[in-house]
């Protein structure tokens, strides 16, 4: 008969597996590879998930890299536009809304580490409604309200891969930031 503590390694094992598998897959939907993969582990764990360190300091990070790069990109891309106009399509796509559309087209939301059933049945809603949405332009929100956690989840990954690149703004440019913006 097994003990508790051999049961509890046991469980943390599978779990420790699965978790490298996930990471490895998500490594690949970003298209960039993590020297240190539990930045992106802890990227994707919800506070609710008290085995692990919750994605709130890389959201942090991630929120204004996020911002930035937007920010970056329509002032290049946009000359002609007032700061009035550039802020009002900055806005835009930095919304919840917006970047939770992100992270269902790219499938992240499949790999968010949780114990929260209200929140997997809130995502999964979600995740039908976008389904529906045929890939058109979404401005104010669709049929379900984006579930927070999502757009989280977004920032998180880029404050991880801001980190993971020693916070080296020119270095993070090089990598595939487009992942962030276009859904």
């Amino acid at each position: 008969m097994m003990s508790s503590a051999e049961k509890r390694k046991r469980v943390f094992d599978r779990n420790q597996r699965e978790m490298e598998a996930s990471v490895n897959v998500v490594e690949r939907i970003l298209g960039y590879k993590f020297r240190n993969w539990k930045l992106l582990e802890e990227a994707l764990t919800h506070s609710s998930f008290t085995e692990g360190v919750s994605y709130e300091r890389l959201e942090f990070i991630g929120d204004p890299i996020i911002s930035l790069a937007i920010s970056n990109y329509l002032f290049l891309a946009y000359p002609q536009l007032d700061p009035g106009h550039l802020s009002t399509l900055r806005a835009a796509n930095i919304s919840t809304e917006k970047l939770a559309r992100v992270a269902v087209r790219h499938g992240l939301h499949r790999f968010v580490r949780h114990n929260a059933p209200a929140l997997r049945d809130q995502v999964e809603r979600f995740v039908d409604a976008v389904a529906l949405e045929n890939h058109s332009v979404v401005a104010h929100g669709g049929s379900v309200k984006a579930p927070k956690v999502l757009a989280d989840i977004v920032e998180s990954v880029a404050g991880a891969m801001y980190v993971d690149v020693g916070y080296d703004l020119e270095e993070l440019w090089k990598v595939r930031l487009d992942f962030f913006f276009f859904s």
